[in-house]
């Protein structure tokens, strides 16, 4: 079963406005692709995407995403300076349908998916995440 990632660079999402930031994400994971975003989602952001998607969910087609956030975090007073004067949120997010995403694994410094092509979702996690539900979940 094939599995697409679409990673999207800071700079194509900068001139976007959140309501079209997560219009362009859902797009692409109700076709069934995982995107993954150099930049974290603000936190008006991520609000805006759980509530379009519990707005999208559909039983048949669409059983809504999950999303996880590998954050950096500044260690500098500089770098910390650097990005309050951006705006940027230094970190990766990765959405994808909640259907394809089987495992996660997530560790301080790296973040461990295991995802399926298009089939039934079976979930397990390897921190004992417990069920999956038909909404939009955030884990960071």
């Amino acid at each position: 079963m094939e599995v697409q990632l679409d990673f999207v660079s800071s700079e194509s999402l900068a001139s976007k406005a959140s309501v079209e930031k997560v219009a362009f994400i859902l797009e692409r994971i109700k076709k069934n692709v995982i995107v993954v975003l150099e930049e974290g989602l603000s936190p008006e952001e991520e609000t805006e995407l759980i509530e379009a998607t519990m707005r999208e969910i559909d039983a048949k087609d669409f059983h809504g995403i999950e999303f996880y956030r590998l954050d950096h975090r500044a260690r500098t007073l500089r770098d910390k300076i650097a990005s309050y004067i951006s705006g940027r949120r230094p970190g990766l997010t990765i959405v994808g349908p909640t259907r394809m995403v089987e495992a996660i694994k997530k560790e301080p410094n790296y973040l461990s998916m295991l995802a399926r092509g298009g089939g039934k979702k079976r979930r397990t996690s390897a921190r004992g995440a417990g069920k999956s539900t038909k909404k939009a979940r955030k884990r960071s």
